[in-house]
């Protein structure tokens, strides 16, 4: 089940790093809150309708109602904190900067897991967890001015650095909550939760446009952008539905680091979507190995551990 549910986190942030691409070409343009009030809706209608169709009546009523806040407490922090400012993050630095600032996420989340959960490590996991965090960290060095200058976006690293490390702990915090929802319901309903959270991060949302007058910023949307808003709420959807599905099956220290390698895909697809509005360069594909390097150690079974080096 751990080989599985690591399978399912890496294919999640694969699904995460196009994401991320397509989210990076609505906020050239768009706003954060713009891209929220395409991708929360789209996401609950999405999760609700898949539901539907793989849950049975008598799946949903087992669910707990202790899971359930769990569940919505995830959303809540994860879809509508943590992605509202994960986007602010990629408007100012971009998709391939604000993926190594995220990289925190691993640490709260493995911090979380050790102290809430009981979740242990070996020592080549520490060490894959130290590599996935520091290791992304080398892209930062393409921040250099004559690049900055040619790119077509207003490039702000004081602002990136604060919205991604705000995001990073919602992220990093989120999969503990799911953990302990699913500690407590079947592995079934992890699906069922996403659409909990994304329901209530959706009604939360509402409440504050209507409270603040924000409905003119989400009428006023570029029709230009409305394309890749609606692709990332597709891909997010697919990344966040096999992170749920990998969450049930193996160690939030695993899941969370492996989803982290997105940092990988984010630059590969945006080399390919976005090269005028990124970075790139060879720190960037030295952060890259040293984050797979990482997400290798971690995944290494503590039998093997054991058995390979005798202790």
């Amino acid at each position: 089940m751990i080989i599985l549910g690591s399978f399912l986190s890496f294919v999640s942030a694969a699904f995460f790093g196009f994401n991320a691409v397509m989210m990076r070409r609505g906020v050239l343009t768009g706003t954060a809150l713009q891209g929220l009030s395409f991708t929360l809706p789209l996401g609950a209608l999405f999760f609700g309708v898949t539901s539907l169709i793989l849950l049975s009546s008598e799946d949903i009523e087992a669910l707990d109602w202790t899971g359930a806040w769990y569940f919505v407490g995830a959303g809540v922090m994860h879809f509508l904190i943590g992605r509202y400012t994960n986007y602010k993050c990629t408007k100012a630095v971009g998709a391939n900067i604000g993926g190594p600032i995220q990289q925190f996420t691993v640490v709260v989340s493995v911090v979380l897991a050790i102290w809430v959960l009981g979740e242990s490590i070996n020592w080549l996991g520490w060490i894959g967890i130290v590599l996935l965090t520091v290791g992304p960290l080398a892209v930062a060095k393409e921040k250099k001015k004559a690049k900055v200058e040619k790119l077509e976006f207003e490039f702000k690293l004081v602002e990136g650095y604060v919205y991604g490390i705000t995001s990073s702990i919602c992220y990093g915090a989120s999969p503990v909550l799911i953990a302990l929802a699913l500690e407590i319901s079947t592995w079934q309903l992890a699906l069922y939760g996403a659409f909990l959270g994304h329901l209530a991060a959706s009604l939360v949302l509402l409440v504050i446009v209507l409270a603040f007058g924000l409905a003119g910023e989400i009428k006023a949307t570029d029709k230009k952008n409305i394309p890749f808003f609606m692709l990332s709420a597709v891909f997010v959807f697919l990344s966040q539905g096999f992170r749920y599905v990998a969450l049930a099956l193996a160690p939030v220290y695993i899941v969370s680091p492996m989803q982290r390698t997105s940092t990988i895909f984010r630059v590969i697809f945006s080399k390919i979507f976005n090269p005028t509005t990124e970075l790139f360069g060879i720190w960037i594909w030295i952060g890259i190995g040293v984050s797979l390097l990482g997400a290798i150690l971690l995944t290494v079974p503590e039998e093997f551990v054991t058995a390979f080096f005798g202790f």
